[in-house]
């Protein structure tokens, strides 16, 4: 059966709605074994090899001037990165994967701060939702003792916030300056960026970069595989179906990938992890869920 080129992009999207959902779980996996800034340098150190002949092709026209347009995207993108896998031992794959549909409603924000965009009622009311239900899963969070496994902790829903904010400022700079340059080249900017700000992670905590490499071929099946599917799938693969994917259908559609992860993260972090459900879970969930498709239905 012949499938229209818009069919096979909604069924690629939903391939990386299931991917971003599996991130998180990947990570926690990983993490058991190693520390945050062992799982990035193995993760992008992996994707950059599979982006060498990209690096390769990219090197024969890069200049000074690209360097020093892409630098803050890399830089926004390593700090993403770095701020999720941090934030991540310290709060439950579900709320992370919640906050990151605040993405469209921070985009927004920025926009209007940045470029004096117009924000519709529609959009003010869905951000006031949307931050509404992201303050519940902190203020919560606070609280600690038995909601720990459900709404996780300030100290890791704070970081993951920064997380979110980082890859909201990269989607607002890269969309300015996109039209400068090949996705590829951002693809090499990006992963090179983070094993750099990975390298010198590991420098400043005194980490051994043979000794993390030997732990990396002797440590258990599952967290290798793990590495591997985060440098492969989540890195990758990922990125690079998103960015076929932007160019096939509406932003609208594309967007609505995110809704997709929490669920995907959710059937396997229950029973993974011990996550657990509740009403304050489900209110939050429920608030940035409805918020966040406010805005992107605006787009339509």
């Amino acid at each position: 059966m012949h499938l229209s080129t818009r069919m096979k992009a909604i069924i690629i999207l939903i391939l990386i709605g299931s991917f971003g959902g599996m991130a998180p779980i990947f990570s926690k996996i990983a993490l058991k074994e190693f520390s945050s800034y062992q799982v990035l340098f193995i993760r992008f150190g992996i994707a950059s090899l599979l982006v060498l002949p990209l690096l390769m092709k990219h090197l024969k026209t890069i200049s000074c001037k690209k360097l020093l347009f892409t630098f803050p995207a890399g830089l926004l993108f390593s700090a993403n990165v770095l701020f999720f896998v941090v934030g991540l031992q310290y709060t439950t794959s579900i709320v992370s994967q919640l906050l990151y549909l605040l993405t469209p409603v921070i985009v927004s924000l920025l926009s209007f701060i940045l470029t004096r965009e117009k924000i519709s009622l529609r959009r003010i009311m869905s951000m006031i939702i949307c931050f509404g239900g992201s303050s519940l899963l902190i203020i919560r969070s606070i609280q600690g003792g038995n909601i720990i496994n459900s709404v996780g902790t300030l100290l890791g829903n704070s970081i993951i916030f920064c997380a979110v904010v980082s890859w909201s400022l990269y989607i607002v700079y890269t969309k300015k300056i996109s039209h400068q340059f090949e996705p590829s080249f951002f693809l090499v900017v990006n992963f090179t960026m983070s094993l750099f700000v990975s390298c010198i992670s590991l420098l400043i905590t005194k980490t051994s970069f043979s000794s993390t490499l030997m732990q990396f071929i002797q440590c258990s099946p599952q967290a290798i595989f793990s590495l591997l599917a985060l440098a492969v799938v989540n890195s990758v693969l990922f990125f690079f179906l998103y960015q076929w994917s932007i160019k096939k259908v509406s932003t609208f559609i594309v967007s609505s990938t995110t809704y997709i992860s929490p669920l995907a993260t959710a059937l396997f972090a229950i029973p993974l992890f011990g996550e657990r459900l509740s009403v304050t879970l489900a209110l939050s969930a429920m608030s940035i869920f409805v918020g966040s498709y406010f805005i992107l239905s605006e787009n339509q």
